[in-house]
């Protein structure tokens, strides 16, 4: 079973859902249900634009490459290691 240090590591250097789960062997599901876990365990956090503001308010808006979806209101979501996760993969 994959670890939460091994999907930490791998969200660190960046990639798509469908790339990690690939990587790893598990559904998208199980996948985006460990990264919930992990959010709410406080070892990522979420991108977010600033409410009403899209790319704009967004904290990485002048680094990120990658496409918003056009309409509907879908955004992209991404998300970083936060402190916890930091010293998870670095006391591996």
């Amino acid at each position: 079973m994959t670890t939460t240090e091994e999907i930490l590591r791998r969200i660190e250097k960046g990639g798509t859902l469908d790339e990690l789960a690939n990587e790893f062997g598990m559904r998208k599901s199980v996948l985006m249900a460990r990264i919930e876990f992990m959010v709410r365990a406080g070892y990522l956090r979420e991108i977010s634009s600033r409410e009403g503001q899209g790319c704009v308010g967004c904290p990485m808006g002048e680094m990120c490459s990658v496409p918003v979806p056009g309409g509907g209101g879908e955004w992209v979501k991404m998300y970083m290691l936060t402190e916890k996760g930091m010293d998870c993969i670095k006391n591996e």
